[in-house]
C-alpha cells in the first residue's frame, strides 16, 4: 500500500450466507425475513447519522425482506444491536474508539460479541461507514443514479470484522452531470462540492457562492473601478487592461478591496468552506515593476498572486479561523515560488490542463507530464494543503472514446504519493451521458475513496452491473482501445 493512502484495515473473514463457518462466530442479521437486531442511534444523532440508519434499514430489508426497528439509545441494551455512531450503548461496550483520529468522514465497523458497530465522525463519518458496510462487506453497488446492485440473501450472516478507514483525501469531486445526484455521492462517499448532497448528507465541502475559481474580476471589477483607477488591473506591454485583464497583485488598494470583499462574503455565507482568490481564466499578468520584481526574486509569476492570497488569509484567520483560502497554480502560475510559502489556511489547486492523459502522469516520458511532475514534486514541498484540478475528458468532442479509465487511478495514486490532499476531476459536467460518463465517475469516486482500490475490479464490477450481458463486448471495445492508446507515443 502506497504510503499516506487510505488506512483500510482488512476485514477479518467477512461471511455471507454461503460460508461454512460455525454459528458461534457468526451474527446472523436476518434469515427467513425476520431479524432479532435492531438500529441504535443517540437520541442527539446528527442529521448524517439519522440518515445512515434509515439506508441501513431500508437496504438490509431490501436484502432480506426484515425490516429492522431503529431505536434511540434512551432504552436499555438489547441483546442484539447494530450501534450507529457513539453514545451510550457504545459506550457500554468499552471499546476503544479514537474518534479524534478518525475525523468528520473516517469510521470503523467492528464486531464486538452480538453486537456490530458502525462508528465513525459526526459529520458523515456514521453515514459512510454504514455504506461501507453495505459495499465492502455485503455487496452492495451503486454504479450510478438509478442502477444498482443489492444482493438477495435468504440469510445474511456476517463473520468478524475488525475494519477502519480514514480517506486520505479531504476533497473527492468526480464533477460530471451523471455524478451529481445526492444520494449517489454519499452512498459512494463523495463530498462534491457540486453534488445535490443535503444536511441528511452531511453536507459538503462547499465553496462560497461566485467564489469558486477565477474570481479575480468578482473581487475588484474592472467595470466599477478601471475607470478612475486603472492601475488597479494588470500592465500588459504598457498599457493597464480592463478587457481580459488580471490584477495588480502587489497594489495595497487591491489587496484591501480584495480582503474585504472575502471577509464580507464569508460573514454572508456562514455554511462555506473555501473561497477563491484566483486568476481569471487567461493570461495578461501584471509586469508591472513591483509584480515583476517579486516574480523574479521568487522565479515565478505566482508569487505577486501568492503574496496577495496570503495577505488576505491573513486577515480571514483572524476572524474565520476554520475557512480556507485557495488559490490556482494554473498556466502562468503553475510553477512554484522559491521561498515563498502558502499560510496554513491556504489551499493551492495544482491545474494539470497541459498534460497527455492517455499514459501515466508518473511515467509518460512527454515534455508536459515530466514538466507537471517537477511542478507537482516541488508543491508538494512547498505546501501543505496541496488540491489538484485533474481533467478527465476530451474536450474536443464529449462522445469520441477517450480510453483514460486505467489512467486515473495511476494518477490519483500519483498525486496522493506526493501530498495531495484534495482532487477535482473535471468530467463532462455540462452534457449528461457523454462517452461512458457512468463508468468514469464510478471509478473515479472508487479511486478518490481508496487510491488503492483494483482498478480492474472496479471495472469488471461496473460493466457487469451497469450493462449486464453486453458487458462482455464492452469490456472487449475498451481493450482494444487502451492497448492502442497505450502504444501511442505522446
Amino acid at each position: 500500500m502506497t504510503k499516506g493512502m487510505l488506512l483500510l484495515a482488512a476485514a477479518l473473514g467477512v461471511s455471507l450466507s454461503l460460508t461454512d463457518r460455525a454459528a458461534a462466530e457468526e451474527l446472523v442479521l436476518a434469515e427467513d425475513g425476520q431479524s432479532a437486531y435492531r438500529i441504535v442511534v443517540a437520541a442527539d444523532a446528527s442529521p448524517s447519522t439519522r440518515h445512515g440508519a434509515e439506508e441501513l434499514q431500508m437496504f438490509l430489508e431490501q436484502m432480506t425482506g426484515a425490516k429492522l426497528p431503529i431505536v434511540s439509545d434512551s432504552e436499555p441494551v438489547g441483546e442484539r444491536e447494530i450501534i450507529l455512531g457513539d453514545g451510550q450503548h457504545l459506550g457500554s461496550l468499552a471499546l476503544k474508539i479514537d474518534f479524534d483520529q478518525l475525523g468528520h468522514e473516517g469510521y470503523v465497523i467492528r464486531t464486538a460479541g452480538n453486537h456490530l458497530v458502525i462508528a465513525g465522525g459526526s459529520l458523515r463519518g456514521n453515514m459512510y461507514g454504514v455504506y461501507g458496510l453495505l459495499e465492502d462487506h455485503l455487496g452492495c453497488r451503486w454504479f450510478a443514479p438509478g442502477v444498482s446492485r443489492t444482493p438477495k440473501h435468504a440469510r445474511l450472516a456476517i463473520g468478524p470484522i475488525d475494519d477502519r478507514q480514514i480517506p486520505v483525501l479531504e476533497y473527492r469531486e468526480p464533477f460530471t452531470s451523471d455524478c451529481f445526484d445526492g444520494d449517489w455521492c454519499a452512498r459512494n462517499r463523495v463530498n462534491s462540492s457540486s453534488g445535490r448532497l443535503e444536511e441528511k448528507h452531511g453536507g459538503k465541502v462547499r465553496f462560497g457562492g461566485g467564489f469558486f475559481v477565477h474570481t479575480f474580476d468578482r473581487l475588484v471589477p474592472p467595470e466599477k473601478y478601471f475607470d478612475e483607477h486603472p492601475e488597479y488591473f494588470s500592465l500588459v506591454k504598457g498599457k493597464r487592461l480592463k478587457e481580459h485583464s488580471q490584477l495588480c497583485s502587489t497594489n495595497e488598494d487591491v489587496i484591501r478591496i480584495a480582503t474585504e470583499e472575502i471577509l464580507k462574503a464569508m460573514r454572508a455565507q456562514p455554511d462555506a468552506f473555501v473561497f477563491s482568490v484566483s486568476q481569471n481564466d487567461w493570461h495578461n499578468y501584471c509586469e508591472c515593476d513591483n509584480c515583476q520584481a517579486l516574480a523574479k526574486q521568487e522565479d515565478s509569476q505566482i508569487a505577486p498572486v501568492l503574496q496577495l492570497v496570503n495577505r488576505v488569509a491573513e486577515a480571514v484567520e483572524k476572524e474565520f479561523p476554520d475557512k480556507a483560502v485557495e488559490t490556482l497554480a494554473y498556466q502562468w502560475t503553475r510553477r512554484p515560488p522559491r521561498s515563498m510559502r502558502p499560510r496554513p489556511n491556504v489551499i493551492v489547486r495544482l491545474c494539470s490542463i497541459e498534460c497527455c492523459f492517455s499514459h501515466p502522469l508518473a511515467s509518460c516520458t512527454s515534455d508536459a507530464n515530466r514538466a507537471f511532475r517537477e511542478d507537482t514534486e516541488r508543491w508538494a514541498k512547498v505546501s501543505n494543503r496541496l488540491w489538484v484540478w485533474d481533467y478527465v475528458t476530451d474536450f474536443t468532442h464529449y462522445l469520441l472514446p477517450f480510453p483514460n479509465q486505467r489512467v486515473r487511478n495511476d494518477n490519483i495514486r500519483f498525486y496522493v504519493a506526493n501530498n495531495v490532499k484534495g482532487i477535482f476531476e473535471q468530467d463532462t459536467y455540462n452534457t449528461p451521458h457523454s462517452e461512458l460518463a457512468e463508468l468514469g465517475g464510478y471509478l473515479t469516486a472508487k479511486f478518490l475513496w481508496n487510491p488503492d482500490y483494483d482498478e480492474e475490479t472496479a471495472l469488471s464490477e461496473f460493466l457487469e452491473g451497469y450493462y449486464g450481458k453486453a458487458a462482455g463486448p464492452i469490456r472487449a471495445n475498451l481493450d482494444v482501445l487502451h492497448t492502442w492508446s497505450r502504444r501511442t507515443s505522446t
